[in-house]
């Protein structure tokens, strides 16, 4: 269902209204919704910069932005019951195709090459598409960039402050029965030191906003092969930015983006480049508070969890 007048967050979450969100869905695609396998508590990720709290009740957030299709389903289960988590509230967000996010377009981009030096393609640094006048670089390893895998530095990404009112890409539902939210959207781009992703957020189910405390905080990455066969197709291919690949994004090395990949299907026949249906299943504690996750941490050494109120 798609929500057309312009509610706000604070306007949602003050009322008492309980909606559907889901689009229709045939649970034997997905598999068992009682899968034990379902219900480990997924991991804390970080929220990054360009998160707002005052997001629109919608489930399509295009708003005419180019790019590939994308349904994303998002499933959240109760972890310590393990049963759909119904009525939770669920915030998500991302970059355009060119890796800009609604709210701060008007921020400096980050610097271009310097002109003669190596320019990643799709692939990442070297990546195909890449081009370098005088040929490829000696050693695989493109010159005047940073080493592989640095992204941005250690610690949680600096606060940036809003530039504009615009809100493509961004939206909030409450979960159905089914614990199932389902937004329209386009697949991200990149920007610079991160991969494609997603990022959301699962709020309780208080019906107001001091009552709906965050109870998990994730991002949404995609198939590696995939992400690089779309990012050559325009308008990805006007990005200039050299594209970060999975193992050089801190955040999927770091915080256990493995786990994070959505299962993907063409929408038509078997050409994603027409549109494509991505799912992923989320489980969360409903009564804890996160951990705030710092780059600094070694998350592949910490079991997912957090800390209960």
């Amino acid at each position: 269902m798609a929500f057309e007048a312009p509610f706000t967050r604070r306007r949602f979450l003050s009322a008492t209204l309980v909606v559907g969100t889901a689009l229709p869905l045939q649970k034997a695609a997905w598999g068992a919704q009682t899968d034990p396998a379902l219900c480990k508590l997924s991991p804390e990720q970080e929220v990054g910069p360009y998160y707002l709290d005052d997001e629109l009740l919608r489930s399509d957030i295009t708003e005419g932005r180019p790019g590939v299709p994308l349904i994303l389903d998002i499933e959240v289960m109760d972890a310590r019951r393990c049963v759909p988590l119904v009525d939770a509230i669920i915030d998500v967000w991302q970059c355009d195709a060119l890796g800009v996010y609604s709210g701060f377009t008007k921020n400096a981009p980050p610097p271009e090459p310097p002109p003669g030096t190596w320019q990643g393609g799709p692939g990442g640094l070297g990546g195909p598409g890449g081009q370098r006048p005088d040929g490829p670089p000696p050693g695989g390893q493109p010159p005047d960039q940073p080493p592989r895998g640095r992204g941005h530095p250690p610690g949680p990404p600096p606060k940036m402050e809003p530039s504009d009112h615009l809100t493509f890409l961004r939206g909030i539902q409450r979960t159905s029965r089914d614990g199932l939210v389902t937004f329209q959207t386009i697949v991200p781009g990149v920007y610079e030191g991160r991969t494609n992703h997603i990022h959301f957020k699962v709020r309780g189910t208080g019906s107001t906003h001091a009552a709906s405390h965050v109870s998990h905080v994730g991002q949404i990455f995609f198939p590696e092969k995939l992400m690089v066969q779309l990012m050559d197709l325009a308008p990805y291919r006007d990005h200039r930015t050299l594209r970060t690949t999975q193992n050089d994004d801190p955040v999927f090395s770091r915080q256990q983006g493995l786990t994070s990949i959505a299962r993907v299907a063409p929408l038509y026949g078997n050409d994603p480049a027409k549109g494509l249906r991505a799912r992923i299943v989320a489980a969360v504690d409903p009564d804890a508070t996160p951990v705030p996750v710092d780059n600094k941490v070694d998350f592949k050494t910490m079991p997912a969890g957090s800390v209960r109120e």
